[in-house]
């Protein structure tokens, strides 16, 4: 009962949350640049469960790039604004 466990914990293990920057960065560039076959290629090659856990990574990547991305937004506009409304 604890080896079943033990596998289907492994299982879940997702193998993309550990990739490298840039290794993940260009597997991720190469899918979305193929996106429609990429998908289809993925599901072909991985199974359904691998490629579930490849598009969970890749959305996670997607939300934390687009919230740092926010975030140094919010921060040079609230810079500009500040040393610009000292000027008037």
């Amino acid at each position: 009962m604890n080896e079943e466990r033990q596998l289907a914990q492994q299982d879940e293990k997702n193998p993309f949350a550990d990739m490298g920057f840039i290794q993940f960065w260009v597997v991720s560039t190469i899918f979305w640049m193929t996106f429609p076959a990429s998908v289809v290629l993925c599901y072909l090659t991985m199974g359904s469960f691998r490629t579930k856990q490849f598009v969970k990574a890749l959305i996670n990547d997607f939300l934390q790039t687009i919230l740092v991305i926010l975030v140094v937004v919010c921060v040079l506009v609230y810079v500009i604004y500040h040393y610009v409304s000292g000027l008037f």
